[in-house]
């Protein structure tokens, strides 16, 4: 059996050493030797300025890259090309992921489905091939990558486990026909045949209308051999969970001590994984994620809490944007249109399943047992996942 190459993609802006996202915390937690690899990209934002303007930049820098998904080739450029030079055949690629970073691993994941993986003496030309990834989006044509593909001698690749927290985002792609640049979905980030089990922890919560939830189709098939033509696809393994909180409280980042709902998505992340052979060290487990002490550590981390405080992400400085006009084909909520405009106001998320009932966390049954938390848009029908 080969080993694991593990990618982890952060989305925060947050300084590395300060609150940890899941995503970092799920990077220290794996072991880390010749069996896996393990890769961690910041994503938005910088690591380890600290002058006194730095927080400010960096938090109009993750602004900007939100809007508009700048940044983005360099996100999915500096992992692939880990991947590249760390793959051999039989090898299983796990892809981790949270908010801008959720959406990267996602289109990591489409891009190595379109393209596969070039030989590391061709790597000089991953760029041009992820602009034909990106183009393909705005043009239907699906050609061009494929072609790249075949000039690079590249090697297809199957993702064992794509799993994510809270994915926003799409990305704004310049066109030559437009004076406007146009939003777009990069192709194979809703779907992905090369994806054998897909993960996604969402927020009941959120409602900043920067921070839309990216669903995932479901259901979709999984194709283990392209090269079988004969071969039946089988179901793609998936399951799309709904946790108490706003987006950090399901993918991390606040101070540790309030981190008592962001424990949940974390810890069911990592046995889903665990369960599909990620590797990781039970005892720092034990310790970042369950809060167990550690002898001769004075650091302490939060347990799991579903009772611990929820914090509320529209502050003052995203209230405005709910006041812009939106159009009303992405209206999740019920609100008054007006030419084909809305104004979203907070509007919530809708949880609803595609073919199958909504999951809920078990913990969000318990904090609704426990307490008076009733978000307007909860279900009145649902599956549990504990």
């Amino acid at each position: 059996m080969g080993k694991n190459i593990v990618v982890c993609c952060d989305g925060t802006g947050n300084q590395i050493e300060n609150n940890l996202s899941n995503v970092l915390k799920l990077f220290r937690v794996c072991r880390k030797h010749e069996e896996q690899r393990v890769y961690y990209n910041a994503g938005i934002g910088t690591i380890g300025s600290s002058d006194a303007w730095a927080r400010y930049r960096q938090n109009a820098k993750a602004v900007f890259e939100l809007a508009t998904g700048y940044g983005l080739d360099d996100d999915i450029l500096a992992p692939y090309d880990f991947i590249c030079r760390n793959y051999a055949d039989g090898d299983q690629l796990f892809l981790f992921g949270f908010s801008r970073g959720a959406y990267t691993a996602r289109a990591l994941a489409g891009f190595i489905h379109m393209v596969g993986l070039i030989p590391i003496d061709q790597l000089n030309i991953a760029n041009y091939a992820l602009r034909a990834y990106k183009q393909a989006s705005l043009e239907g044509d699906f050609t061009v990558p494929w072609h790249f593909a075949k000039v690079s001698g590249a090697k297809p690749a199957r993702i064992k486990f794509l799993g994510v927290w809270d994915t926003v985002a799409s990305v704004i792609v310049p066109r030559p026909d437009r004076l406007i640049p146009q939003l777009l979905t990069l192709p194979y980030t809703r779907n992905n045949p090369s994806v054998e089990v897909f993960r996604h922890a969402m927020a009941i919560d959120e409602r900043r209308r920067m921070f839309r939830l990216n669903r995932w189709e479901e259901p979709q098939p999984f194709v283990k051999n392209p090269f079988d033509k004969k071969a039946e696809p089988v179901s793609q393994d998936i399951k799309q969970v709904w946790f108490a909180g706003c987006h950090s409280d399901i993918g991390g980042g606040y101070p540790e001590e309030e981190s008592g709902l962001a424990k949940f998505p974390l810890d069911w992340m990592l046995r889903e994984a665990i369960a599909h052979g990620l590797k990781v060290n039970p005892a720092t487990r034990n310790y970042i994620v369950l809060g167990k002490a550690r002898m001769g550590s004075s650091v302490r981390y939060t347990k799991p809490d579903h009772l611990a405080d929820a914090h509320d992400s529209l502050t003052a400085g995203w209230r405005p944007l709910e006041y812009l006009p939106k159009s009303a084909k992405w209206m999740e909520w019920t609100r008054r249109k007006l030419a084909g405009m809305y104004l979203p106001l907070a509007e919530p998320r809708k949880i609803e399943g595609t073919d199958r009932k909504p999951l809920i966390h078990t913990s969000v049954v318990d904090r609704m047992n426990e307490t008076d938390y009733r978000p307007e848009n909860f279900p009145t029908d649902f599956d549990t996942e504990s």
